[in-house]
């Protein structure tokens, strides 16, 4: 884990990952709905909010790779979104589903370095 190198970075470094935590529970729930086919504009639409917000505040406390994963979650929620019929779904399937896993992946890396 990079270190932030703002005093305030470190005292609230706690709270952001918890709040990054209860973000990627936001995700997965959305991400149901895209694995069940529910509605994959709207789900998308709702990852891309709280990507966004992971991406905007990850670097600062010293999490790069999470920042960078997330705003390329954020660039794949809206190609899902401008996308419609079968060209959605696998665009779904073959790139946002696993593009999801690595902000998983990211974001279980960030909190065992904090840890």
């Amino acid at each position: 884990m990079a270190q932030p190198a703002d005093s305030w970075a470190r005292a609230l470094l706690p709270q952001f990952l918890d709040m990054t935590a209860s973000r990627q529970i936001e995700i997965d729930i959305e991400r149901g709905a895209l694995e069940a086919g529910d509605d994959p504009e709207t789900a998308a639409r709702e990852i891309c909010k709280v990507a966004h917000k992971i991406a905007g505040t990850a670097a600062s406390f010293g999490f790069a790779a999470l920042g960078s994963q997330a705003q390329r979650i954020e660039e794949l929620c809206n190609r899902v979104c401008d996308l419609s019929g079968p060209a959605q779904t696998e665009a779904v399937q073959q790139q946002l589903l696993p593009a999801l896993d690595d902000l998983r992946r990211e974001l279980d890396n960030a909190l065992a370095g904090a840890g």
